[in-house]
């Protein structure tokens, strides 16, 4: 994990990729920065090793070794060490990181109390089983599915079936009753961030934005400003 602390605040900033992202994504890196000189502290984690990072782990977490319990689990070992000195804490989910937020959440509901939940054009689960059928493939020998447009992604049997059997996450979300900030992306996920949207209980109090010409990494500055831009307007209602 990184984390950029900043001295004079009580909040901390949580960016969360999830499945096979990385805290190396230049989103990540750039929110980071943003975030950390609008006077927040920032932590952003791998869960498992990642190729991208420069400091090498042999003993870290394979995807092959995920499941929601070990997602769940390890965010909470993250948090009770270096969330310990933060009255608030804001999850920001992208991707699959909104289900792993959820999740959390829903989990451990001494840490919901306190958090701020932001979905970024966000994954929504569960999945069809023709589409998990669609992208892996089982190996006998290995006892894993690998990704057949993705050698490197492979998941276990458990993470495969959760996929496929979780609670609709949107209704998850609804059961929590926050009030949650959805940024979608135009060439996105956007129609999924409305879905979440439509099934909040407080609708008024949250907020949906669909940013115009916006990938699912968000790239670009324009785009990037006004992800970073909409986000921190909520944070500071």
């Amino acid at each position: 994990a990184d984390i950029q602390e900043h001295k004079n605040t009580t909040s901390l900033v949580v960016f969360l990729s999830g499945l096979s992202g990385s805290k190396e994504l230049p989103l990540f890196k750039n929110a980071s920065a943003v975030f950390q000189k609008q006077g927040f502290s920032t932590l952003r984690t791998n869960f498992c090793g990642d190729e991208d990072d420069k400091r090498k782990y042999p003993d870290a977490l394979q995807l092959s070794d995920i499941s929601f319990s070990v997602y769940t689990t390890e965010l909470k070992n993250v948090l009770d060490v270096v969330g310990k000195r933060y009255s608030k804490i804001v999850l920001v989910g992208h991707s699959f990181g909104t289900p792993v937020s959820i999740m959390f959440l829903n989990k451990y509901k001494n840490y919901a109390s306190k958090t701020q939940l932001i979905i970024w054009d966000p994954t929504l689960l569960p999945w069809k089983k023709e589409w998990m059928e669609e992208d892996y493939v089982f190996n006998d020998v290995k006892k894993l599915y690998i990704s057949k447009h993705n050698k490197q992604e492979i998941i276990n049997k458990v993470f495969y079936k959760e996929c496929i059997d979780i609670k609709n996450v949107t209704e998850v979300l609804r059961s929590l009753g926050k009030k949650v900030c959805i940024l979608g992306a135009e060439k996105g996920a956007h129609e999924d961030a409305k879905k979440y949207f439509a099934k909040l209980r407080n609708k008024k109090s949250s907020r949906l934005v669909i940013i115009r010409g916006a990938n699912h990494l968000f790239d670009g500055k324009r785009v990037q400003k006004e992800l970073f831009e909409k986000t921190l307007e909520f944070l500071k209602k």
